[in-house]
């Protein structure tokens, strides 16, 4: 919806801006998918290396080059991409006022989180979704809240 200025002198835009703030967090979450996969890959080619030498121990090295297979490496590289695209796919969506694509996007980010948290065992990441979280609920609700006023509009004009 768009929202009149109001008389003021201020320079300051006193529009809400949550739905967009939504968008740029479903973006941000999308970058930082990217990332982490790009940090999974330069993983792989740390401990494939040939002659590790150096101060890193031969074991800690050995394990981390079992850890760190290729198979590993492309499955958390690919989901990184899948999630990443479907979080950009839908930030364009929230950036048009899609009430599904920002209950979508929130779905996505808690089921994410806890599937780290309950199969992975791990905190990785916490900070990060309830900081996107905590910007999707209130783009959504503005969102929901400016559907409920178009549909209150043709009743009110009768």
């Amino acid at each position: 919806m768009d929202y009149p200025k109001e008389d003021s002198k201020s320079v300051y835009d006193y529009t809400d801006k949550s739905v967009q703030h939504a968008g740029y967090a479903a973006l941000a979450y999308a970058a930082i998918n990217l990332f982490t996969g790009l940090l999974a890959l330069v993983q792989y080619f740390i401990y494939h290396r040939p002659g590790t030498g150096g101060i890193i121990s031969h074991e800690f090295v050995t394990q981390q080059y079992l850890q760190h297979t290729p198979l590993l490496t492309a499955v958390a590289l690919g989901f990184s991409i899948i999630i990443a695209v479907i979080a950009a796919i839908l930030a364009f969506f929230i950036f048009r006022h899609s009430r599904f694509a920002a209950v979508a996007m929130l779905a996505v980010v808690i089921l994410l989180q806890l599937f780290t948290w309950f199969v992975a065992h791990s905190a990785a990441g916490t900070l990060v979704s309830i900081i996107v979280a905590g910007f999707l609920l209130r783009g959504a609700r503005r969102i929901f809240q400016d559907h409920a006023e178009r549909q209150l509009e043709p009743a009110q004009k009768v």
